[in-house]
């Protein structure tokens, strides 16, 4: 499809925003397990070494044969929360090892490695932050971004306050930063989405960036970023989806430069509604016709493309049955996709910790239902070798590792929980 919507600022995401994904109405692919192969038509690797794709392939044609014949027009927002738990969650969000859940009445609640949450927590305590904490006293949050070491807040004065290892133990504002709707937050470097959809940001990034101040997206309209280790990435209103950084995968478009720290097109990449994006690195794209995109370094099966491979360039993924991705997850160990009804996938190479919500070691190197759940999904977060998802009566379930606390489980372990685990929010 050639088409170029126009989508309002605010209303996309992605990985670490609280922001509400879009909804929009669009066509997508088959019924069966059917494999995508790669936009070079090249057969995956289905060895267990990495395939370093093939850089040449930047102009290749993303509606190549392969990919499966569209579906009927399709509806990516998610299914209603009929509140029959309180507090009532309806949003998430995840860093490497923590979480934070918007409840309906506004409250924020984080929890996880108690070093993202400052002051909030008492890090004396050997089992601090693995009991939720509600992020009061600090105004109206609007959203949340999370990353090893701090926690972000944008509030409604237009202001931003960040807390945590590497700033400070209670929110302390971020100067120069005024009008901010939302953020993409690194372990070095942030970034605001101002209501102009200008992209103001913060902190050495070294591969993304230094400078305090704006970043240039040559006149485009941010509504969602994303500032990974050695990759950033920034969706324009129009659907375009920009990179910049040093790591040739995860740019998804050739570079002379590295860094390269002039933000361009993802190239073969259908118009976008929402994005995330990894430090393994790797990014997944949800386009407005309903498909899901994933490139960058693939050597935990995080691609989900059938194989350990890594891709310079965006390639399509296939998903089994009727029912469409409609929101992306990703970490580097693994991927999730909620689906249009309501169920959720996910995909890596081990399931180590019962990320992937099963007890199978079997590498899961494409979509894989979690039948683990009784419940539909209606947002879902990865971090770091775990998974969390907001259910359709508001409840939370979490499951994987829960070495830092991150399945708000009352103390951390070692244990591998491969099975949903409800969180108890005080």
């Amino acid at each position: 499809m050639n088409i170029r919507p126009t989508i309002a600022a605010g209303a996309l995401l992605g990985a670490g925003s609280l922001l509400a994904a879009g909804a929009l109405v669009a066509c997508s692919s088959d019924d069966g397990p059917a494999r995508v192969e790669p936009a070079s038509g090249a057969p995956p690797d289905s060895g267990p070494s990495v395939d370093d794709g093939d850089p040449s392939d930047a102009g290749a044609d993303v509606t190549d044969a392969s990919v499966p014949d569209r579906r009927p027009p399709f509806d990516a927002a998610p299914p209603e929360v009929a509140c029959a738990v309180t507090p009532c969650m309806k949003k998430i969000v995840a860093g490497p090892a923590n979480y934070c859940a918007t409840a309906t009445d506004g409250v924020v609640r984080c929890w996880g490695s108690p070093r993202a949450l400052g002051a909030f927590v008492d890090s004396a305590d050997p089992n601090a932050g693995a009991v939720p904490v509600a992020l009061e006293g600090i105004g109206e949050i609007v959203d949340v971004g999370i990353s090893s070491y701090d926690t972000c807040v944008a509030l409604s004065t237009g202001t931003v306050s960040c807390f945590g290892l590497f700033s400070a133990p209670t929110p302390t504002p971020i100067p120069g930063v005024n009008s901010a709707r939302a953020l993409a937050i690194g372990d070095y470097r942030q970034c605001a989405i101002l209501a102009t959809g200008e992209l103001w940001c913060w902190g050495d990034g070294f591969y993304t960036g230094s400078d305090v101040g704006p970043t240039d997206l040559g006149g485009a309209h941010a509504v969602a970023a994303q500032m990974a280790f050695s990759v950033a990435f920034a969706l324009d209103s129009d659907g375009t989806l920009y990179s910049w950084g040093s790591d040739p995968y995860a740019l998804g478009r050739p570079t002379a430069s590295s860094p390269d720290l002039t933000p361009a097109p993802v190239q073969a990449l259908p118009p976008t509604i929402q994005f995330a994006s990894s430090d393994a690195p790797h990014a997944c794209a949800l386009t407005f016709d309903g498909r899901v995109f994933c490139w960058g370094m693939g050597q935990n099966g995080q691609l989900g493309l059938g194989s350990l491979r890594n891709e310079y360039f965006p390639v399509e993924v296939a998903f089994p049955g009727d029912a469409y991705p409609s929101k992306i997850a990703v970490s580097m160990t693994h991927s999730c996709a909620r689906m249009t009804d309501g169920s959720l996938t996910c995909w890596d190479r081990s399931n180590q910790f019962g990320e992937l919500g099963s007890s199978s070691t079997n590498p899961a190197f494409v979509p894989t239902k979690v039948t683990s759940l009784t419940k539909k999904v209606v947002d879902v977060a990865v971090g770091f070798n775990s998974t969390c998802a907001v259910l359709e009566d508001g409840s939370v379930q979490c499951w994987g590792d829960n070495s830092s606390g991150q399945l708000a489980q009352s103390a951390p372990d070692s244990t591998p929980h491969h099975v949903p685990l409800t969180v108890a929010f005080p």
